[in-house]
């Protein structure tokens, strides 16, 4: 009994490695840079999106390891150089971010949007959920189809947490994606030719796969979309040669609880802090 106790431990010590955790924040941050402007200052890593200035994704700092006030001091002034032409200050942060910066955006009135956790496959998964068509997003009527389930996605507002989403910064985000399609792939699943579900995969440089951007009408919910487009995803990064497949969940949110069944595990979390600037016109 002690011996079966001890495997169990060390299998779950394997699965929480420090190196797992570090890939796939490495993933994480790859995927969001990817179709943008990157430059690398000093204590942090920036991406710029001028042409879509209220795309928090598209503009936005992270890999930050400030830990001195004139650190900390020198990223925010990084942001002011490199993201003058948004109102928006936005960082993503993640367990390798130091305390002392965290604390400061606390002080500095950043609000914390609801944490994501990630959360890797372990093992095999335990439902493939229903058969389904899968169409790669690939040309024009796609995207457009692809865009009307991203402006019904933020009109739910469950995936945005109930923020007010304009229609143009909907399509901004569109229009990012598709600067990523390159690596980042969507998809849209079909039932009876109608567009009902996206979502979308990626294999990182570092072998690690990522499956994002889930969403489902609620009209088709229940059914094993969400399960399918996921089991199809995770056989296409396994194919590209990827060890780790992870996706990320809100932990508002009840999908948690569909990846959890499935078999995924969370590992990490990971955090984004937005400020808006007083006074800073659109």
């Amino acid at each position: 009994m002690a011996n079966t106790r001890l495997r169990v431990n060390f299998t779950e010590l394997q699965f929480m490695a420090p190196d797992l955790i570090h890939n796939i924040a490495e993933a994480y941050r790859w995927q969001r840079r990817l179709g943008h402007a990157q430059i690398a200052a000093t204590d942090c890593h920036l991406v710029a999106d001028p042409a879509h200035p209220d795309v928090w994704d598209s503009n936005h700092a992270d890999e930050v390891t400030a830990q001195t006030g004139p650190q900390i001091d020198g990223v925010f002034e990084a942001m002011e150089q490199h993201l003058g032409h948004t109102p928006w200050r936005v960082i993503h942060t993640d367990c390798f971010t130091p305390d002392a910066f965290l604390a400061r955006l606390a002080l500095e009135d950043f609000e914390e949007r609801p944490v994501t956790i990630q959360m890797a496959l372990k093992g095999e998964l335990t439902d493939r959920g229903s058969a389904i068509e899968l169409r790669h997003v690939v040309c024009d009527a796609h995207w457009d189809s692809l865009l009307e389930l991203v402006l019904a996605d933020h009109a739910e507002g469950r995936r945005s947490s109930n923020l007010n989403v304009p229609p143009e910064v909907s399509a901004g985000m569109v229009a990012g994606y598709r600067a990523k399609s390159s690596s980042y792939h969507f998809y849209l699943a079909m039932q009876d030719g109608t567009p009902v579900a996206y979502g979308a995969h990626a294999a990182a440089p570092n072998r690690v796969g990522m499956i994002e951007d889930l969403f489902t009408l609620q009209s088709a919910r229940r059914r094993g979309i969400a399960s399918a487009m996921i089991a199809a995803f995770a056989e296409r990064l396994r194919a590209a040669g990827c060890r780790t497949i992870f996706l990320g969940a809100l932990a508002t949110e009840q999908p948690k609880r569909l990846y959890a069944r499935l078999g995924f595990r969370p590992v990490m979390l990971a955090r984004t802090w937005v400020r808006r600037l007083p006074g800073k016109q659109d």
